[in-house]
């Protein structure tokens, strides 16, 4: 089978491009032919059909510079459509798999190939297909004043990044994608990794027959458990508001005992170095971005890792990984993370925002060595039960070729 994967990254820098990856690779591993559409950037990892790309783009470098071309890309893209139509004139493509495509590639690409009677099928990574807010957050908690489909509240709300010129663009771009290109109905069937993922949809008005259920998987054999008691408290995360990154400070604030090692980047990298400065807190230790393999080892050496997330998390990546290590996970119990941790076997969950809970629940299982090691024991076998690839493939399959038919 021929199946075109489109992602507007094609290097990892998210949780949609890692899933891209581990997909495309699982695929060809059973001997599927994997084409990429995607947009140029320096980071690609090199491929054979880069030629097919679309031009690279960046809303934060030339939204005042070139804003022709950032309206472009929120619409149509006359470029995506070219390019599209190029890939699918020279090589035979089955079905196409969409993940994420807003703004950088556009949905312009959707009417070319249904034109030719190719079966579409997307992943679910985010919200944006049910809102103008992605994240359904804002103002530090969780916002759903459009549900369902009542766009124009955005603009009332100021609902994305805070702005009305950012609100009434992806209003603009949800009442266009909906009423003009009507991408929804053109997409055969859309898979979410949750169960609150399809619940949450539905609720905004999307069938229950186009959303099936398909949760991430994992490669065990990437990831070496650790059993042995670690040192330190591990997030690994964007640093953003919706990821609880200034929750995280708050909390380890209260337990200057134990060390906090936080990995990734953002937005909020900036403030946390300062107000970690400010109040000249020693137990945390920021280490921005780093490898898979030091990623791998950091998880193997903590003792358990933290998502003390705010927003409705749709699956949690990281929370396999962490498994997939042998680590239990402390998490807040919001949006899909309770049908991945589940209580007391692979990981503690804590009210969402509250520090009292969370510092109480942190210190109870740092103290606990026996129970630590028992719940990272589950965990590896729960990984290797419920997320593998074989599994994952086989229910991809089964969605493949009923579009197919």
């Amino acid at each position: 089978m021929n199946i075109l994967q489109v992602n507007k990254f094609f290097y990892i820098c998210d949780g949609t491009s890692r899933y891209l990856f581990n997909l495309s690779d699982l695929l060809a591993q059973k001997e599927h032919t994997v084409i990429p559409f995607s947009m140029m950037h320096p980071n690609n990892v090199s491929n054979p059909y880069s030629r097919y790309f679309i031009s690279q783009i960046s809303f934060r470098k030339e939204s005042l510079s070139n804003p022709w071309k950032i309206l472009g890309r929120m619409f149509y893209s006359l470029e995506a459509k070219r390019k599209i139509n190029m890939l699918l004139d020279e090589n035979r493509i089955d079905i196409v798999h969409l993940h994420s495509i807003y703004h950088h590639i556009s949905s312009s690409i959707i009417p070319e190939i249904k034109k030719r009677n190719i079966p579409i099928v997307m992943t679910v990574h985010d919200y944006h297909l049910i809102a103008p807010n992605n994240l359904l957050f804002h103002n530090g908690k969780i916002c759903e004043i459009t549900k369902p489909d009542k766009y124009y509240k955005a603009l009332i709300h100021h609902c994305v990044k805070g702005s009305l010129p950012a609100s009434v663009l992806e209003v603009a771009e949800k009442y266009f994608y909906q009423y003009v290109l009507k991408d929804r109905d053109l997409i055969d069937q859309f898979i979410v990794p949750s169960k609150f993922v399809k619940e949450k949809l539905h609720e905004y008005g999307i069938s229950w027959d186009k959303l099936k259920i398909i949760p991430h998987f994992i490669d065990t054999q990437k990831y070496k458990p650790d059993y042995r008691l670690g040192s330190y408290l591990l997030f690994v995360g964007g640093l953003y508001p919706h990821k609880g990154t200034r929750f995280l400070i708050d909390i380890m604030e209260r337990i200057p005992e134990i060390n906090c090692y936080i990995i990734g980047v953002g937005s909020e990298e900036k403030w946390l170095k300062k107000i970690i400065s400010d109040k000249k807190i020693k137990n945390i230790k920021l280490l921005g971005f780093v490898s898979d393999n030091k990623l791998k080892e950091y998880m193997q050496h903590c003792r358990f890792t933290i998502m003390p997330s705010l927003w409705y998390e749709g699956f949690g990546y990281v929370l396999i990984e962490a498994n997939a290590c042998g680590k239990p996970v402390i998490a807040s119990n919001i949006g899909a993370i309770p049908e991945v941790i589940r209580e007391g076997k692979n990981g503690i969950l804590f009210k969402p925002n509250d520090v009292g809970e969370c510092v109480s629940k942190i210190c109870k299982l740092w103290n606990n060595s026996s129970k630590i090691t028992k719940m990272g024991r589950n965990a590896r076998k729960l990984v290797e039960q419920i997320y593998n690839p074989s599994d994952h493939y086989q229910h991809l399959l089964e969605i493949y070729q009923s579009v197919l038919r």
